[in-house]
C-alpha cells in the first residue's frame, strides 16, 4: 500500500502536464505507425499489431487516468476552472463510451444475394470449427488474434493443432507418396510453362490420387489441355483412318479396331459402336459418347482396364495432349507428336511455346501454406489473404485453410475441419430485391451504389432503401452500404456493414461536454484577461495622476 505522501506524489506525476505530454507523444507515435501499417498491410494487420494490442490500450488507459488525476489536482472547484472541469469530464465520458463499445459492440458485414434471405452477420474474429456430421456433434475454438505465425500445440480427441498462420500464401511442395501403387498404375505428375512474347503461365498437372490440388485437364482460353498416362503417347501414332484406338491401362498397349477385327456399326439412333471380346465377355463401346464400355442401359462398365479413344472428337478445336515428357496436337489435317525437354517446343497456336519444367513418376505436388506479411493495394489484400492451420492426426499432417476445409475419416468417423469467421444470427431477415450502381460518365468506375431491400420481422415485411449516408436503423443495429460483388449471371450481390454501438450516446454526450467546456473555458479566460487588462490600465492611470 502507498503512503499518503507516496500517493500524493503519484497523483501529481500522473496528473501532471509532463506526464500528459509524454503520453500524447507516445500515443501519436503509435497512431502514425498504425496508420502506415493500415495503408501498407491492411486494417486487420494494423489492428492485430497496434490498435487492439495491450501496449496501445495501456497508453489509452493511462491517458484516461491522467485526465482524472489532472481534474482531482485542481479540487476544490474554482470558478475560473469550470470550463477545464467540463472538458475533462467530457474526455472521461468519451473514454467510458469507447470502453462500452469495445466490450459490447458489434461490427461486421452481412452479404445479400439477389432474392435470397440473409440473417447472418460475419464478424472479424477467426474460429476453428470441428464437425462430426454422422454424430451430430460440433465444436468451435477461437483462433489467436495475432499478426504472426504461432504454435497452438493443443489436442482435441484424435486431433493435434500445431502452427497457425493468420496470413499465408501457398507454395508447391513435391512429396513422396504415403501409399504404394501397382507398377501398371499411372501416378505421374508434371510441371510445364506455356508462353509467347506477351504472356507466360506455369501450370502443374497430375494423375496421382493424392494430388488433390491438381487436375488432369484444364482450359486456357480456347485451348483445352489434357494430361494422360505416358504410355498413351503411343496411341497417337497407332490409329487407322477411323481415328479410334483402344488403350489397355494394365498392360499399357494401344490397338486399333482392325487389330481386334472389330467392325464399326451404327445404332438406329445414329450412334457408332464396336463390340470387343475381353476374356469370356463382350464389351460394347460407343466411341462418340464415352471412353468406357457401356452395358445395355448405357451405364459404364467399371471392372475393366480397357478404354476407347476417338481422336476425331478433338480435331475440330485446339486440344493439347500431354503425356509427361511427350505432347501431341492436331493441326493441318494431321496429328503431331513431340518430345519435351529443357528447350521450348513451338505450338501451332498464337506463337505459343511449351516447356517441360519438371516431371515426376512417383512424387506428387501439393500446395502447402507458408507465412507472409500481407500487402494491401486499393483497399484489399493482394498477398497473404489466407489463414492456415496445421492439423496432425497421429503420424499424418494436414493443412486446413479458410477457403479449403478438410474432411477426414478417423477410425470410421467422419470429421470436417474448417476455419471460418464467427457469425451472429439476427432475429430478422433481409432480402435484396434490387441493386443499383451508377458509374462515372465515360468510365466503368462506380460513382455510387445502393440497395433496395425487404426487411422481414415479427411485425411483417417492410421495404428500405440503403445508400451512402442513408443507413437502415433497426433493433439497435445500423446497416450501412459498404460494397458489392458482381455475380456470374451479370447481377450484383450487396455487402452491408452491420454495427451496434451501445456507447454511441455516451460518446455523443461526452463530445457535447467537450465543445461546451472549450467554449466556457475560452469565455472565462477571455473575461479574466480583459479584467486584468482593465485593472492594469487603471493602475497605470492612478500612477500617472
Amino acid at each position: 500500500m502507498l503512503s499518503e505522501k507516496q500517493f500524493s506524489k503519484f497523483e501529481r506525476t500522473v496528473g501532471g502536464l509532463k506526464f500528459a505530454v509524454v503520453l500524447i507523444l507516445i500515443f501519436s507515435a503509435m497512431m502514425i505507425v498504425g496508420t502506415f501499417f493500415e495503408s501498407w498491410y491492411g486494417t486487420d494487420f494494423a489492428n492485430r499489431v497496434v490498435y487492439k494490442k495491450f501496449p496501445f490500450m495501456a497508453v489509452q488507459a493511462l491517458m484516461f487516468f491522467s485526465i482524472i488525476f489532472a481534474a482531482f489536482l485542481r479540487l476544490p472547484p474554482k470558478k475560473r476552472l469550470y470550463g477545464f472541469y467540463t472538458i475533462h469530464a467530457g474526455l472521461v465520458i468519451i473514454g467510458c463510451g469507447s470502453l462500452i463499445t469495445y466490450i459490447a459492440g458489434v461490427d461486421g458485414n452481412i452479404m445479400l444475394h439477389p432474392n435470397e434471405p440473409a440473417r447472418e452477420i460475419i464478424l472479424p474474429d477467426d474460429e476453428l470449427r470441428i464437425t462430426y456430421p454422422n454424430e451430430g456433434r460440433q465444436f468451435s475454438r477461437d483462433l489467436p488474434y495475432t499478426a504472426f505465425k504461432t504454435s497452438l500445440d493443443e489436442k482435441f480427441e484424435d486431433l493435434t493443432f500445431a502452427d497457425f498462420y493468420p496470413y499465408s500464401e501457398n507454395k508447391v511442395i513435391w512429396k513422396k507418396s504415403s501409399s504404394s501403387f501397382e507398377s501398371w498404375q499411372s501416378v505421374q505428375s508434371s510441371e510445364y510453362m506455356i508462353s509467347n512474347p506477351n504472356v507466360s503461365q506455369d501450370f502443374i498437372m497430375s494423375l496421382h490420387p493424392e494430388a488433390t490440388d491438381y487436375k488432369s485437364s484444364t482450359q486456357m482460353g480456347p485451348l483445352a489441355v489434357h494430361y494422360l498416362p505416358a504410355s498413351m503417347s503411343e496411341c497417337f501414332g497407332n490409329a487407322d483412318k477411323t481415328g479410334i484406338v483402344f488403350w489397355e491401362s494394365r498392360s499399357k498397349y494401344c490397338k486399333t479396331p482392325t487389330d481386334y477385327g472389330s467392325e464399326i456399326k451404327t445404332t438406329k439412333a445414329g450412334n457408332r459402336f464396336l463390340v470387343i471380346r475381353e476374356n469370356e465377355r463382350l464389351l460394347t463401346f460407343f466411341p462418340d459418347l464415352s471412353p468406357w464400355p457401356l452395358d445395355s442401359s448405357l451405364t459404364p462398365v467399371q471392372d475393366t482396364t480397357l478404354r476407347i479413344f476417338n481422336r476425331k472428337l478433338f480435331e475440330k478445336s485446339p486440344n493439347l495432349f500431354l503425356f509427361g515428357k511427350k505432347a501431341a496436337y492436331f493441326t493441318e489435317d494431321k496429328w503431331t507428336a513431340v518430345e519435351l525437354g529443357k528447350d521450348p517446343v513451338e505450338l501451332p497456336w498464337m506463337g505459343f511455346e511449351l516447356t517441360l519444367l519438371r516431371h515426376e513418376d512417383e512424387k506428387f505436388p501439393s500446395q502447402e501454406p507458408f507465412y507472409v506479411t500481407p500487402i494491401q493495394s486499393k483497399g484489399s489484400l493482394i498477398k497473404g489473404n489466407q489463414k492456415a492451420l496445421k492439423v496432425k492426426v497421429r503420424d499424418k499432417e494436414y493443412w486446413v485453410t479458410d477457403d479449403k476445409p478438410i474432411s477426414l475419416l478417423i477410425d470410421g468417423k467422419k470429421v470436417n475441419i474448417g476455419i471460418t469467421k464467427k457469425v451472429l444470427t439476427l432475429p430478422f431477415e433481409f432480402v435484396l430485391k434490387n441493386f443499383k450502381m451508377d458509374k462515372d460518365p465515360g468510365t466503368n468506375n462506380p460513382a455510387s451504389y445502393e440497395s433496395f431491400v425487404t426487411l422481414f420481422t415479427s411485425s411483417g415485411p417492410s421495404s428500405h432503401h440503403i445508400y451512402m449516408n442513408n443507413p437502415l436503423k433497426y433493433s439497435g443495429f445500423t446497416f450501412y452500404q459498404a460494397s458489392y460483388t458482381p455475380n456470374k449471371d451479370g447481377s450484383y450481390s450487396s455487402t452491408l456493414s452491420a454495427n451496434v454501438d451501445q456507447g454511441r450516446p455516451i460518446k455523443y454526450f461526452g463530445s457535447l461536454l467537450l465543445v461546451l467546456g472549450s467554449i466556457w473555458h475560452y469565455v472565462i479566460t477571455r473575461k479574466r484577461k480583459k479584467s486584468e487588462a482593465t485593472a492594469s490600465m487603471t493602475n497605470k492611470k492612478e500612477a500617472l495622476a
